[in-house]
């Protein structure tokens, strides 16, 4: 996976009764993500730093892998197929011998996921994202309308004292009519 662009997670617009708007990119691009409502409330809870008072299903996840000492090597945002986000999470697992001692090799595996699990377990676990070049040079720069959207609402907020919420513009039309660079919508199965 040569030519991996470093990304993060730079906005979550929701979760609305439809969905989650995910703004992930770097210095060079923004684009959206559409997820599924509990995956959007999973990645709020992560960055918020909240635990639920009992697992839910990526605690039980993490939880998995730290029993079998497997790590999260880093996720990749790595294609589009069918208008639908695909990522890939890259695993890495210390081989130990009989009594538990690391013998200086490591296992990695790659498994096709959802990318809104993903993210929150690269938020959960502190592991980098990644996004291949073909899946950047797809989608379209939402930076500007971003920019403008965040200059509206603290526009807003100095003038109501308050907090507010501003939509982007490209936030105003239905997810399924939205032009992301793409022929449809993108994200996968159950909103994603």
């Amino acid at each position: 996976m040569e030519g991996l662009e470093k990304i993060h997670i730079k906005k979550v617009l929701g979760p609305t009764q439809t969905g989650t708007a995910v703004l992930l990119g770097n210095d060079k691009k923004t684009f959206v993500m559409f997820i599924g409502l509990y995956e959007g409330a999973a990645i709020v809870r992560e960055l918020n730093g909240e635990v639920p008072p009992r697992p839910l299903t990526h605690e039980l996840l993490a939880y998995i892998l730290d029993g079998f000492n497997i790590r999260i090597k880093r996720i990749v945002i790595s294609n589009i197929v069918n208008n639908t986000f695909c990522a890939t999470l890259v695993l890495e697992q210390k081989v130990v011998d009989g009594d538990g001692d690391w013998v200086g090799k490591r296992n990695e595996v790659r498994i096709d996921a959802r990318p809104s699990d993903c993210l929150v377990l690269a938020l959960k676990s502190k592991s980098e994202i990644y996004c291949t070049p073909a899946v950047l040079e797809q989608v379209r720069d939402v930076s500007e309308e971003l920019g403008l959207a965040e200059k509206e609402a603290s526009k807003t907020e100095e003038e109501e004292d308050g907090i507010s919420f501003t939509k982007p513009d490209f936030l105003n039309q239905k997810w399924d009519e939205l032009d992301l660079g793409l022929d449809k919508q993108t994200g996968d199965e159950e909103g994603e």
